[in-house]
């Protein structure tokens, strides 16, 4: 196979000839990498993909992951995780009333223990209150409490048994699981903090299992952590009426027993998902201060990051990168989710969906550059835009390096279809242990390929377009226009 690339750094359009000679019946496929932050306007690109069977066909159509518009509550609460509190932090700094300095200063105080059979109400993002029941309660080796809260309705013979908690909690809360190894990696999920109206330290961890909507169905959302709950509570009426005043994370309870097994396996990356969000926000938002605090886009990739490191060692054969993020990527809707661009957040959009765009590419970057890339990543405080933050992760392990080239190296490798054998070490997806973990590797010629049907009118920064060549003759011929900023690779095969 070869590959071939052309750089536009210039900022207008600039035409690339290209000419390759002996290429009998080879598949040649085209990728374009907008490198920059900018939008570019695309000209029309000629798409064409390789004939599928009939057999591809009916694959494609059992497999295929189509879109779903994301809940609007979880986009309500990944907004307040991303902004929402730092208004909340600001309006809370200002004094206010005595009444509601006093509730803060009672509740800052303690921290309330629960008992196995206790009850409790618990506030969910819909607004809607739920009672509980306290069915276990565990001790992790750092010695922190967690605490597993199941709706009280939802308990019981053909809903969430008391196998299903036992379960749950020891691949948490037990011995090399989901919370040893991300604190591992990134650090406790609370501790003191400066900003007022914040629950104290010394917090228990609150698994919170509930019915979200009553659909009968599995999956949809499946869990989340909302910052407002580290939130002291000031009452009905107040910003935070609907925090539970505790370090908590929210489980679908449908998801668990309709499942199966694959629910159980699918709620401990959740898990581990949603425990990097709640770490993340204490240790930049809270420690390191709200000028740090990650982009959406940043913060859900960090995310999907850790996803993928504890994966293998939650289930051996199971990797979320390898058997969800990517697979998905390359298929999505039909088409693949090339058109999204890494900085635009955008889930269960028509032509793409982020988590599979952006939890791809971290995959990419936790193998080309590993486990002490993406601790550096965590920790980073040389820059406050998230874009540089990263590129100064990645420039710290691999220097002379940065997003864009990263990103251009994991376009190609993905929808060029790199073979993991090629000899071509920066545009694969390597196995990797270390720290504990283990990545697979990832083929991305053994994997089945959507393209798009037609170019986009725009390019979104930091987003690709694949248009691939079958058969072609010995002398491949075609003119390309380039905009500003991207860069156009050639991969023949």
């Amino acid at each position: 196979m070869g590959l071939w690339q052309a750089l536009n750094t210039s900022t207008q359009n600039e035409t690339v000839n290209v000419a390759i000679n002996g290429a009998t019946g080879r598949t040649v496929t085209l990728v374009y990498t907008n490198e920059s932050s900018s939008n570019q306007t695309m000209p029309a690109v000629s798409i064409s993909a390789s004939v599928m069977s009939a057999a591809d066909v009916v694959a494609k159509a059992s497999t295929q992951r189509s879109t779903v518009a994301e809940d609007p509550h979880m986009t309500a609460v990944r907004e307040f995780n991303t902004n929402g509190w730092k208004a909340l932090v600001k309006q809370q700094s200002t004094p206010g009333t005595a009444a509601a300095a006093d509730v803060v200063s009672r509740v800052q105080r303690s921290v309330i223990t629960y008992n196995v059979g206790d009850l409790r109400d618990f506030w969910l993002a819909d607004g809607s209150q739920r009672h509980m029941t306290l069915q276990a309660t565990a001790t992790t080796a750092d010695l922190t409490k967690v605490n597993l809260w199941v709706e009280t309705t939802e308990y019981g013979t053909g809903k969430i048994t008391p196998a299903i908690v036992s379960t749950l909690l020891q691949n948490y809360a037990g011995a090399g699981g989901v919370y040893d190894m991300v604190t591992g990696v990134g650090g406790p999920f609370w501790g003191t903090v400066t900003a007022t109206g914040m629950i104290p330290a010394g917090q228990p961890v609150d698994l919170v299992v509930a019915n979200f909507n009553h659909d009968g169905q599995p999956y949809g959302t499946v869990g989340y952590f909302w910052a407002m709950n580290n939130f002291v509570n000031q009452g009905s009426g107040s910003l935070t009426s609907l925090s539970n005043s505790d370090l908590s994370l929210y489980l679908d309870s449908e998801t668990l027993y309709l499942a199966g097994t694959t629910g159980m396996q699918v709620m401990q990356t959740v898990m581990a998902h949603e425990s990097t969000h709640m770490q993340n926000f204490y240790r930049r938002d809270m420690l390191m201060g709200a000028q740090y605090a990650y982009d959406t886009w940043l913060e859900e990739t960090t995310a999907m990051m850790m996803e993928d490191w504890v994966s293998f060692n939650i289930d051996p054969t199971f990797n979320s990168v390898r058997d969800g993020r990517f697979s998905d990527y390359l298929t999505y809707n039909g088409h693949g989710s090339y058109t999204c661009g890494l900085t635009t957040w955008i889930v269960g959009g028509t032509t793409c969906d982020s988590y599979t765009t952006n939890g791809s590419f971290g995959g990419f970057l936790n193998r080309q550059l590993g486990l002490t890339f993406y601790k550096t990543l965590l920790n980073d405080k040389n820059a406050t835009a998230s874009i540089d933050i990263l590129n100064d992760a990645i420039n710290q392990v691999r220097p002379g390096s940065s997003v864009a080239q990263e990103l251009r190296h994991f376009t190609v490798a993905a929808s060029g279809q790199i073979p993991f054998g090629a000899n071509m070490s920066q545009y694969g997806f390597p196995s990797r242990s270390e720290g504990g973990f283990t990545l697979p590797s990832i083929d991305p010629s053994t994997m089945t390929r959507d393209l798009p049907s037609t170019s986009p009118g725009i390019l979104l920064g930091y987003a690709s377009l694949p248009a691939v060549r079958a058969n072609v003759s010995s002398s491949y011929r075609e003119t390309v226009t380039l905009p500003p900023g991207v860069t156009l690779s050639v991969v023949v095969q």
